[in-house]
């Protein structure tokens, strides 16, 4: 079974993802140029987007077997 604490790190790891997410989404937005560093942005956005949901199902996962 997880301790409340280590299920806290968890949920806030996903917090954590969440923002960069918004903060490299926004930036991409933000270039009116589309540039380069836009599409670098856009990537990395995604990748955090990604790996947030990957935490969520891990989350799930660890909820679903403590039951």
């Amino acid at each position: 079974m997880i301790s409340s604490n280590a299920r806290d790190r968890v949920k806030r790891s996903i917090d954590q993802l969440e923002e960069l997410f918004h903060t490299y989404d926004d930036r991409s937005s933000a270039d009116v140029n589309d540039s380069y560093e836009a599409a670098l942005d856009r990537g990395k956005a995604i990748a955090f987007q990604e790996a947030a949901h990957l935490v969520k199902a891990a989350l799930h996962d660890i909820d679903v077997k403590s039951l």
